[in-house]
């Protein structure tokens, strides 16, 4: 083992300790003509430099070796630090793309070499003088975009840029283009400067602005111009008269100018013929769904993820609509973006699904679809993933599995109406007679009722309060049956069987309740209920609430679980007490 970590401890140094030989220059892509300054640098001190051969290209200079040593103090531990650099002039003589051979160092008895550098040359500007010498041919901003002709939907890239062969002592933007007509995403930029040349001139180039934009309507886009105040550098002439003023920097004038880009104009084309299921999802695209267990219990959670990979307007991705078993209790899903470049580089978008099953069975989660617009091709493609199927077993509380088979079984009886008679049999006025004794009797029979009726709801309301106070309490005691459950994984710090209990009651005892079938049980339900038995909302409120924070600590990886059990424990008691309050 301590060979082994030896042998480690080696490695290791060795990666840390390796030199490169690494080349730059000032120049590249550099004009015919130049002079470009390459530098050969390592971090340690050499010998023995080979130059390259250099093809096409004139050395005016070198190999002009210096170094530079710095030396540093921390914690009681010094360091020093000495770096090389071997210096060549050259000149380009014609353009082309040239290719110095790598060049070599010896240090502490190791040969090191260089990477092949390629570096190009191009024509110069033949442009007059005067004409060189204008603010608008040294100092512009420029639009660029990826595209102008696309679709609705579809996505460019559009980027601003400043041109400057002055100096520049600050900039300052001015005005932001107003992108009407456009879902903008701004990316992040750079501002330092690099060499371009156009049309053989040099020139320093910074990104002011880059932006994805997707096009929401139809019709012909502008992109607005950009517009920038610039503080120029120049040189006063030589005041031979007061050196000193030359010497401290009064020798420059500010110069303040305003430019600005051109109005660019993007051709937007409608979708015609659109799929009626197509959401305005543009690019090439692909879809793919995965489940983390096939085989479970009922109650128990399953993992449901759709990823969407590929270039496209990603980001404008809404959930897909999936027809998920009425058995299965399905939460809002959790979206991860992973874009890159505003989606015009290979992105990835997932919505991962919490799913409980509630019932024994076998089940199919169908395939998701996904009606894109490719580009690419120019037509609607329908990307669709695989389905799944899951085997769901019973649960693996049989107190809860028999309250589900007890309450499936139940039916709802009711007289039906009775038929309406067609015909009638009708008798004449007079034909009979009632005797006057039997006329008093009937009037009075009313009467007699209603007084007889007041007498026993008398004698016996409080025989009626106590059977619906036993039948009250009945329903508070099977709530405390399935609470006694709870307290024992209190006992036995069973934490994730607790908060199960607790909602199995609560749930348990609402169904018992209101008769109310498994497969109606919903929050909905809940609702429906309780407004109908005029319980207050407020305490509608707290009994969701507490079977919401029930579901989310039993999937929560949460490490104080125990914590909560005594306090969720009282909140169930107290919930039951007060709805059985309210249906008195």
């Amino acid at each position: 083992m301590k060979k082994l970590n030896f042998i480690l401890f080696i490695l290791c140094s060795t990666i840390v300790t390796a030199q490169t030989l690494k080349v730059t220059a000032d120049k590249n892509p550099a004009i015919v003509g130049e002079q470009i300054l390459l530098q050969f640098t390592i971090d340690s001190e050499s010998e023995s430099f080979k130059s390259p051969k250099f093809k096409n290209l004139q050395v005016l200079s070198g190999p002009n070796s210096s170094s530079q040593s710095s030396y540093t103090f921390s914690n009681g531990k010094s360091q020093s630090n000495t770096s090389t650099t071997y210096s060549f002039y050259l000149k380009a003589l014609s353009k082309g793309v040239f290719t110095i051979p790598s060049a070599s160092v010896e240090v502490k008895g190791k040969t090191i070499k260089s990477k092949d550098f390629t570096i190009k040359i191009v024509d110069g500007n033949k442009k007059s003088k005067n004409q060189k010498n204008t603010i608008s041919n040294n100092l512009f901003v420029k639009v660029e975009t990826s595209k102008k002709n696309i679709v609705v939907g579809e996505q460019i890239l559009v980027t601003y840029k400043l041109f400057t062969r002055v100096e520049l002592q600050n900039t300052e933007l001015s005005s932001l283009p107003n992108l009407n007509g456009f879902w903008v995403k701004d990316l992040e930029t750079s501002s330092r400067f690099k060499r371009e040349i156009i049309d053989g001139t040099p020139y320093n180039v910074a990104v002011l602005k880059k932006s994805v934009l997707t096009a929401q309507q139809s019709g012909v886009l502008i992109i607005d111009p950009i517009e920038l105040k610039c503080s120029i550098r120049t040189q006063r002439s030589r005041n031979n008269r007061d050196p000193f003023a030359n010497f401290f920097g009064n020798g420059y004038n500010l110069q303040e100018e305003f430019i600005k880009s051109k109005i660019l104009k993007i051709k937007v084309a409608e979708l015609n013929n659109a799929p009626e299921k197509f959401e305005g999802i543009v690019g090439d695209l692909n879809i793919i769904s995965e489940i983390d267990n096939s085989n479970v219990n009922a109650n128990n959670a399953i993992n449901y993820k759709i990823t969407i990979t590929g270039k496209g307007n990603l980001e404008l991705l809404n959930p897909l609509k999936i027809d998920f078993s009425e058995d299965f209790e399905v939460y809002e899903p959790k979206i991860n973006n992973r874009i890159f470049e505003g989606g015009l580089k290979r992105s990835i978008k997932t919505f991962e699904y919490l799913i409980i099953p509630r019932y024994k069975g076998e089940y199919v989660i169908p395939p998701a679809s996904l009606i894109v617009y490719n580009p690419k091709n120019k037509r609607f493609e329908n990307k669709t993933s695989s389905k799944h199927k899951i085997l769901v077993n019973a649960s693996s509380n049989i107190e809860d599995e028999n309250s589900i088979i007890i309450q499936q079984v139940i039916e709802n009886d009711k007289d039906e109406i009775n038929y309406i008679f067609t015909k009638t049999n009708l008798k004449k006025i007079g034909e009979y007679s009632i005797d006057k004794n039997i006329f008093y009797l009937l009037f009075l029979l009313p009467l007699f009722f209603i007084l007889g009726f007041k007498t026993y709801a008398w004698l016996f309301k409080s025989d009626y309060i106590k059977k619906n106070n036993l039948k009250n309490k009945k329903a508070v005691k099977i709530a405390q049956k399935r609470l006694k459950n709870a307290q024992k994984c209190i006992n036995n710090e069973d934490f994730n069987q607790f908060f199960e209990e607790i909602e199995k009651s609560l749930w348990g005892y609402f169904a018992d309740k209101f008769k109310v079938k498994s497969a109606d049980l919903s929050k909905e339900t809940v609702s429906d209920f309780f407004e109908n038995s005029e319980i207050a909302n407020e305490l509608e409120n707290k009994f969701i609430s507490l079977i919401n924070e029930c579901e989310i600590v039993r999937y929560s990886p949460s490490s104080n679980k125990h914590l909560q059990m005594d306090s969720f424990l009282i909140k169930a008691k107290n919930i039951i007490i007060e709805v059985e309050n309210s249906l008195r």
